[in-house]
């Protein structure tokens, strides 16, 4: 369904809302993931470590992904979204890598701390699901 679009909105005003929506977005949907990789880390049994570097550059990377799409739907009235979706596709890749890295030998786990690090694992990649979902809505509102 396309974006309607108010055609009296200036287009400053629209890429405002693209970058904003990405933003709002990427922040809320990034903190949420983080938290969630955390805990999975934690059910592997890993380090309870932490630093704020890395979770602002998992925040940071969240946004980047959805602004190009964001962009593209708040000025072209929606026809675009599909970009937001190949934003969210595109941060499986560092996800799968950081998820392989982080938690690493899983063979010595118990059944249920396996199935704890899989569902934490499959919430994290759900969060990958909801960001452009969030976007676009934001996208929305604002426009």
């Amino acid at each position: 369904m396309p974006l309607q679009t108010d055609k009296r909105l200036p287009m400053t005003r629209r890429l405002v809302a693209g970058v904003g929506s990405a933003v709002v977005a990427g922040v809320l949907v990034g903190i949420v993931s983080r938290l969630l990789m955390r805990v999975t880390t934690l059910a592997a049994g890993g380090s309870a470590g932490f630093s704020w570097s890395g979770s602002a550059g998992i925040v940071v990377l969240y946004v980047a992904a959805m602004i190009p799409g964001a962009l593209l739907v708040a000025t072209t009235g929606g026809r675009r979204s599909w970009l937001l979706a190949s934003g969210a596709a595109f941060l499986c890749l560092p996800a799968i890598g950081v998820a392989s890295e982080e938690i690493g030998y899983l063979g010595d786990l118990s059944v249920v701390r396996l199935l704890a690090v899989g569902l934490s694992g499959a919430a994290v990649f759900a969060t990958l699901a909801l960001l452009p979902v969030l976007t676009l809505r934001l996208v929305r509102r604002s426009t």
